[in-house]
């Protein structure tokens, strides 16, 4: 499955170079480390990115879901299609990791000097994006953790990617994928990239993959099954709202 996850994206490439400008922005340098941060799929490499940004803003949340997302795919064996070119285009940047397949980040806000916001490929981040991390945990004491992470919905394809972090106990756990009821519609999950074997001992995160999902809001419930050895499933909900529903 080819993902363009931590470019998250789709979106015409182009424009003359004007530097970002506005009220409290970090300095051009500083934004062009962290969006190169973002397009390189580096994991390590985000953590730049998050001290740019203020803390609790949505561009630091963007940050760590990058960060999240691509040591997901990573881990179970697939290419991130990162792009190490990020170019400047008018109160922006861009990157591509093919001639039709861009990302472009526009409309940057910031506050003393640390960035707070902005736009991807045209849709603001609070618009795409909840942070789950505030959410407690869903346990079985000795078997596993799990941790709501970020929702992501990528502008263009609609794609709705919901990333949670799972610790596996006494026995190997594998996620299933899930499904995303809002209101009266209800999706059906792909195949995610990043939900291989967990073995004992292990935690990490994992993708949840939910296509077609342009229409819903992001305040609906996700539940998936997971596997717990040779013992048969659990089923993990939780909800995208604040406070989950």
């Amino acid at each position: 499955m080819a993902v363009l996850l931590c470019l998250g994206l789709l979106a015409g490439c182009g424009g003359d170079p004007e530097p970002p400008s506005g009220p409290g922005l970090p300095s051009q340098a500083d934004l062009r480390t962290y969006f190169e941060a973002i397009a390189s799929g580096d994991p390590e490499q985000t953590t730049k990115a998050q001290d740019v940004a203020a803390d609790g803003s949505p561009a630091q949340a963007y940050a760590a879901f990058v960060g999240l997302a691509a040591t997901a795919v990573t881990a179970a064996g697939h290419d991130a299609q990162a792009s190490r070119d990020v170019q400047d285009v008018d109160q922006g940047f861009k990157a591509c990791v093919s001639s039709d397949a861009c990302v472009t980040w526009r409309d940057l806000k910031g506050k003393d000097g640390e960035l707070t916001d902005f736009s991807v490929s045209g849709t603001m981040l609070d618009d795409s994006l909840v942070d789950l991390t505030g959410q407690a945990s869903i346990s079985s004491p000795g078997v596993y953790d799990v941790q709501p992470e970020y929702a992501y919905r990528l502008p263009q394809s609609g794609v709705l990617d919901v990333v949670v972090t799972i610790a596996a106990s006494d026995v190997a756990l594998s996620a299933k994928p899930g499904t995303y009821i809002e209101g009266d519609q209800i999706l059906e999950g792909s195949q995610a990239p990043g939900a291989a074997l967990i073995k004992p001992g292990q935690s990490r995160p994992v993708l949840l993959v939910f296509p077609d999902a342009q229409d819903v809001r992001l305040d609906g419930q996700v539940t998936f099954e997971l596997k717990i050895g040779g013992a048969g499933s659990d089923s993990i909900g939780f909800g995208l709202a604040d406070p989950a529903a």
